[in-house]
């Protein structure tokens, strides 16, 4: 298994590295490059991408394989604040992203991993214009036409037509007030989000396209917990039997069964294995839950139950200072 780690920090700090997990406790580092606070990290098109996250600035940066190492392509500035979302979409050649501090949604051209024309930037608002916008998550659908981003302090969740790259925006949904909306997912059939609250530690389900009706919230905190607590991010189980999502503050990993309409059921709490765990994945055999522990500098490798749901045991730790973003190649 191939990761991609990426995270805070100034030169000459290692803030985005190549690893190579063997199993067990072993590991190899097999790259590594100095990158301005690099919060985030993505793949497409045998391109890899990453940031710069900064309050008043954001950079865009892609690389290209040869062997293990990973060579710069090109960069570009990004008018926006606290860059801290991207993804990519192969069917339009566009990379889009979101900014934190400035509430700014971009979208820009990538052709071969060199980037072009700046097709939508814009800083998303209420009517009337609230005093905060913060822009936190970007979310294709399987088809590449859709467009999902989260606004933490205007608790709304934009939804966006892609065509030929470019965003028109298709409406917005509005959560209760001062949930503080971080990340989201789309269920396998595109029927129902899933969305994490960083304010009301919370997973919100919503059902699409039926009036976009809330049909479920539930805490991801542990039972009893009363101290302060942020969620992070959430994922899917392999098999999409499974959601986890992860508690700043808790340092938690709460484990959901999804039931066949797709609401939660809580199963059981877990330490993250750190402190303030940050963004996460199931690797791709499904055996493993992969978190970023930022503030203890931890990538820490949980071996999964994939039949289950269940964390077994912590299989290995990767020392890196403040990780954030992790890929598997």
């Amino acid at each position: 298994m191939e990761l991609i780690v990426s995270g805070y920090g100034l030169e000459p700090q290692k803030t985005i590295a190549l690893y190579q997990y063997e199993g067990g406790t072993s590991y190899n580092k097999l790259w590594d490059a100095s990158i301005e606070n690099a919060s985030f990290v993505c793949a497409g098109d045998e391109i890899l991408y990453t940031i710069t996250e900064a309050d008043d600035y954001a950079w865009v940066y892609s690389y290209q394989r040869e062997a293990n190492e990973w060579h710069r392509i090109d960069q570009r500035r990004i008018e926006g604040g606290a860059l801290c979302h991207i993804t990519y979409s192969s069917k339009h050649k566009t990379l889009f992203g979101a900014c934190y501090s400035t509430g700014t949604v971009f979208a820009i051209e990538v052709l071969n991993g060199k980037f072009g024309e700046i097709t939508y930037q814009e800083i998303q608002q209420t009517v009337p214009p609230a005093d905060l916008t913060r822009a936190h998550c970007v979310l294709l659908n399987k088809n590449e036409d859709m467009l999902y981003t989260v606004n933490i302090a205007l608790d709304c969740i934009y939804r966006y037509h892609i065509n030929q790259g470019h965003l028109q925006l298709s409406d917005c949904i509005t959560l209760p007030k001062d949930v503080g909306p971080r990340h989201t997912l789309l269920s396998p059939k595109e029927d129902i989000l899933y969305l994490i609250t960083e304010y009301s530690n919370e997973i919100f389900l919503i059902k699409l396209n039926q009036d976009n009706k809330i049909i479920q919230r539930i805490s991801t905190l542990p039972e009893h917990f009363a101290q302060t607590s942020y969620c992070s991010t959430l994922c899917f189980s392999r098999n999409g039997a499974f959601l986890y999502g992860a508690n700043r503050g808790a340092e938690s990993i709460a484990l959901f069964a999804v039931n066949e309409d797709g609401t939660l059921t809580k199963k059981a709490d877990y330490p993250c294995g750190g402190n303030h765990p940050r963004h996460m994945l199931i690797s791709k055999d499904g055996n493993y839950l992969i978190v970023c522990n930022q503030t203890s500098n931890q990538v820490v490798i949980h071996e999964l139950d994939p039949e289950e749901g269940y964390i077994n045991s912590q299989a290995a730790v990767i020392n890196f200072h403040a990780p954030s973003g992790i890929l598997e190649l």
